[in-house]
């Protein structure tokens, strides 16, 4: 209830502020949110080698590694930053996001203004936006909530037409919207990567709970590899969760990376599965908590 509560709170302040908040649309001022840095980072280089304004709106967790990109500006995504957030939206004549944000929803859209939605996921396995089962659906002003920031998207980038299925039940998208160009994150795929390996790797890589944090579990690594001494188990926990440090999990190793070092995976409900298959490697499905995890309310 008090979550629900600050929610309204904060896009009722946003609806106000946007009144007041006016800017001019810059042709060559892109604005990138990154959450989600496989699926934007290729985009970011790519936009930035074409000398295009690029600024990126990012999630905290990356405060150590923006400034890599050499963008024209970065802001901080906490919401004690959202004023500069939304001058910068409102000049920005393109907008690349790759996941539901809440701030979009309250915004007015300038006419001129394209947003472009990567998602963050080669397919999916679970429900999300509109099919997840902690959205009421005879609430008309949380459907209103939801589409509010859905319908701020003009085109999404889809790697298949089942997913272009998914974003109409799900995100109230229509054919029109969808670019069939493949998604940004399975490009490094495409990069040979060296294995200076002894053994076969394991990557143990689940999706994220938010109901219980405690039920975001790791394998045991020490009890799996004594019954599996041919094998070494590296887990990658979603990017929502600290992952333990290891020599293949820090910063420099991201998913794909991993995947593609990987000889098996282990996943449950996360898109990755697809991914895996797109490598042609084996997956093996730990969904110890299917009837809980459908159950429950979840990001």
């Amino acid at each position: 209830m008090i979550k629900v509560l600050m929610k309204k709170i904060y896009m009722t302040l946003i609806k106000c502020l946007d009144i007041f908040l006016k800017g001019n649309v810059d042709k060559n001022n892109i604005t990138v949110f990154m959450t989600f840095k496989e699926d934007v980072e290729p985009i970011i280089k790519s936009l930035i080698n074409e000398n295009y304004k690029v600024t990126i709106i990012y999630h905290p967790k990356y405060e150590n590694i923006v400034s890599d990109y050499k963008a024209y500006k970065t802001i901080n995504m906490k919401n004690k930053y959202f004023l500069q957030q939304i001058a910068q939206i409102k000049k920005s004549r393109i907008i690349i996001i790759d996941t539901y944000y809440l701030l979009l929803g309250s915004i007015t859209k300038p006419v001129n203004q394209t947003v472009i939605q990567t998602w963050h996921a080669a397919g999916a396995l679970k429900k999300f936006g509109l099919e997840d089962k902690s959205v009421d659906l005879n609430n008309p002003k949380i459907v209103k909530q939801y589409l509010d920031v859905y319908h701020y998207t003009d085109f999404y980038l889809i790697g298949s037409d089942h997913m272009a299925e998914i974003f109409d039940v799900s995100l109230d998208a229509k054919p029109e919207n969808m670019l069939k160009i493949g998604l940004p994150r399975l490009d490094k795929y495409k990069t040979n990567i060296s294995k200076s390996k002894k053994k076969k790797i394991v990557l143990y890589a689940p999706t994220y709970r938010d109901y219980n944090m405690s039920s975001n579990i790791e394998l045991n690594k020490e009890l799996f590899e004594a019954n599996c001494p041919e094998f070494e188990l590296i887990t990658k926990l979603h990017p929502a969760l600290s992952t333990p440090a290891n020599e293949f999990t820090n910063e420099t190793r991201d998913i794909q990376t991993l995947m593609s070092l990987a000889d098996v995976i282990i996943t449950d409900y996360s898109s990755l599965s697809i991914e895996a298959a797109f490598l042609n490697k084996p997956v093996i499905f730990y969904v110890y908590d299917e009837d809980k995890y459908n159950s429950k309310k979840r990001t």
